[in-house]
């Protein structure tokens, strides 16, 4: 498996205008697609411009992620909530963005679903701006983005408020390693106090070794 991450392009959701605006645009689609008589989505997620270092992040002139987003089988995109760290796996051909919450608080499954549904909105129109669906010989329409929570009887859950970001960071390395048992036997709330201690330990070698050259 062919996985992206890039821990830059990491998405403050709470400060998009798309979400700020999500409920109008919402709507307004929806009259838009009952006129029309259509169920595909359009790519209008309210003005948004990427930026320059995700343009060149998806189209693979990163100088430290130099392949292109055509070429991968998922990204993985670590995105803030209002006070809290999730994470998106997005499988680009297949349409999916599967949620990975370390609070899965609502019968074992995300309610953070809504919240990151703006994701939904801008991946296809990031998709179609960089031209991804031409290399790739794909018609938009056909498949919109659609969401899934990853449910907590497979993912460890913490067990304090401040955790988030350590279990993020867990799941990205689990990801492409394509652990097949439950990840709560690999890991949990019970080790992440040396999980950080190796973070810490990790930062400071690699920092000397980039001070030595």
């Amino acid at each position: 498996m062919q996985t992206n991450l890039n821990i830059k392009w990491a998405i403050e959701i709470d400060t998009l205008d798309a979400m700020r605006n999500i409920a109008k645009f919402e709507k307004a689609k929806e009259e838009r697609r009952q006129q029309k008589k259509t169920d595909y989505p359009e790519f209008v997620p309210l003005n948004y411009q990427p930026s320059a270092d995700i343009l060149r992040h998806v189209t693979g002139h990163d100088l430290l992620y130099p392949e292109p987003w055509w070429r991968m089988d998922s990204v993985l995109i670590p995105c803030h909530l209002p006070g809290h760290w999730v994470l998106c796996h997005v499988l680009l051909k297949e349409g999916k963005v599967l949620l990975f919450d370390s609070l899965n608080e609502r019968e074992g499954t995300s309610h953070r679903l809504k919240e990151i549904r703006a994701l939904l909105y801008l991946l296809p129109y990031l998709l179609k701006h960089v031209g991804y669906y031409e290399e790739m010989k794909m018609d938009p329409h056909a498949s919109p983005f659609t969401v899934q929570s990853m449910h907590c009887e497979f993912i460890p859950q913490q067990h304090d408020g401040y955790s988030c970001g350590v279990f993020l960071m867990k799941y990205t390395e689990l990801i492409p390693a394509e652990v097949k048992t439950p990840w709560k036997e690999v890991f949990g709330q019970k080790d992440i106090k040396d999980i950080r201690k190796g973070i810490a330990l990790d930062i400071y070698v690699n920092g000397q070794l980039c001070n030595s050259q």
